[in-house]
């Protein structure tokens, strides 16, 4: 037999594949000691969490902070993994060390996460490359602190894994995680109502018009009634839990309101656009986009004027400016209003930019749904989208990051360097606020000598 010498073809794919990950990996390490050394103290909301944390730790789990407004799940994860680093390592209140608890989300990010992954593109592996899925930005910063962000996009990942490939659904496993995902942020469950519409979609197996797609949805529907069981069940609990608490929120319900934010819309597609041009940027996007303007003789020049209405509409209407906004200097989007979104000119500039990452994100999920959404999937994914961010007024790109991974999962480049591409500038941009987080230091009046940082 002749000895076959690998081509640099053969290769490239893998070798740039593993040091990208290395290098990412170094990165959150490098990161994760940093925080270490510098972020000695609860950081914003870290405060509460962490003293929630330490409160089950202590066996206390009756007693419950009130200005918490997320379920219990991400104190009862962070409990156990204490306990069982305790009985691994022989050293005890390891709970009380802030580090330790924020390494749990490190674990999730790295670990756990990268393996849900790997098993939900087993229908497409040039999907995406899954250390660009993890190296997002709005999820990375939260790797190295202790919020319920990092394993809430577990959790609904995890839940859509498992119903994703059409030889291999367990949709009562998928509803048991979605459920256990209800436990670390309640909008999940609209999360898991998308997740129950993918599954059954996923079972139409020809190509058809949407109107017999619908009906066959329909009919598949009420055929398998029983695999949804599970999916029902979390809605039904999510139903009793709205009724016995109040509300949707758990604590600090004041400042927690239900409104109609519909630019929230906007914003998270502009968000999505500016992470994901990597993978969709290309001629041929921009010359359908210049198409969609002037195609049809003139009727998609009339369709876009009452689109730019409609969004110059929502912006004067349904912008809310929440004080948090306003007050707190260490979030970008404070910049963001403070330099772009409150200019004066901004609700005039801000509308070709909504349009055109708006097209971008809907003709992006068009194009690869033979990735596995169809057109119901599709108008699922916007409507969870929706319902998700448009009751809430604060403008928090954590809010995004479950639409943006998501979004992800489902397109595909159509140029071979993308993925690298897309490494390079996710990753260039976590090196920029990991810097910007580790060396601008402030001070506020109203906390002398508590040292103040920028995050997402």
């Amino acid at each position: 037999m002749p000895l076959i010498v690998p081509t640099r073809s053969t290769y490239l794919g893998p070798v740039i594949k593993y040091s990208c990950t290395l290098s990412f990996l170094i990165l959150c390490g490098q990161v994760f000691f940093k925080t270490k050394e510098l972020v000695t103290q609860p950081f914003i909301d870290e405060i509460f969490h962490l003293r929630q944390c330490q409160t089950y730790c202590a066996y206390r789990f009756d007693k419950w902070d009130n200005k918490i407004t997320t379920p219990p799940g991400l104190y009862i994860l962070g409990f156990m993994y204490s306990k069982i680093l305790e009985l691994l390592t022989g050293i005890q209140h390891l709970c009380s060390d802030f580090n330790v608890l924020r390494s749990l989300n490190l674990f999730g990010g790295v670990v756990v996460l990268p393996v849900i992954l790997n098993n939900f593109k087993k229908t497409n592996s040039r999907q995406y490359c899954t250390v660009n899925v993890i190296s997002q930005p709005l999820l990375f910063t939260y790797y190295f602190l202790f919020y319920t962000d990092v394993w809430s996009t577990i959790l609904v990942v995890m839940s859509l894994s498992l119903i994703n490939t059409r030889a291999h659904q367990w949709p009562i496993l998928s509803s048991v995680v979605g459920f256990a995902s209800l436990w670390l942020r309640q909008t999940n469950i609209i999360w898991v109502a998308f997740i129950a519409v993918a599954y059954i979609d996923r079972q139409i197996y020809r190509e058809k018009s949407i109107l017999d797609r619908a009906q066959s949805f329909i009919k598949r529907s009420l055929k398998n009634w029983s695999s949804l069981i599970g999916y029902a069940v979390n809605f039904v609990s999510f139903v009793a839990f709205l009724k016995y608490n109040g509300g949707i929120t758990f604590g600090d319900k004041e400042n927690h309101q239900i409104q109609l934010h519909f630019v929230q819309v906007f914003y998270c597609f502009t968000f999505i656009s500016f992470f994901t041009w990597p993978v969709w940027l290309n001629r041929a996007t921009l010359s359908n986009y210049v198409k969609f303007f002037t195609g049809n003789y003139g009727s998609n020049l009339l369709l876009n004027f009452i689109s730019f209405w409609g969004i110059k509409y929502i912006i004067d209407n349904y912008t809310i400016i929440h004080p948090f906004l306003l007050a707190d200097n260490r979030h970008y989007t404070f910049y963001i209003f403070k330099r772009l979104l409150g200019h004066k000119y901004s609700s005039v500039v801000a509308i070709p930019v909504y349009h055109f990452a708006s097209y971008i994100s809907v003709t992006s999920l068009v194009k690869s749904r033979k990735l596995n959404l169809s057109p119901i999937g599709i108008l699922a994914f916007i409507g969870a989208t929706v319902l998700t961010i448009v009751p809430s007024p604060l403008f928090e790109p954590r809010y995004y990051i479950i639409p943006l991974v998501i979004f992800r999962l489902y397109i595909a480049p159509s140029y071979p360097l993308a993925h690298l591409l897309e490494f390079v500038w996710l990753n260039l941009i976590n090196l920029i606020t990991s810097y910007i987080f580790f060396t601008y230091q402030f001070t506020w009046l109203s906390e002398p000598g508590a040292i103040q940082r920028i995050i997402w």
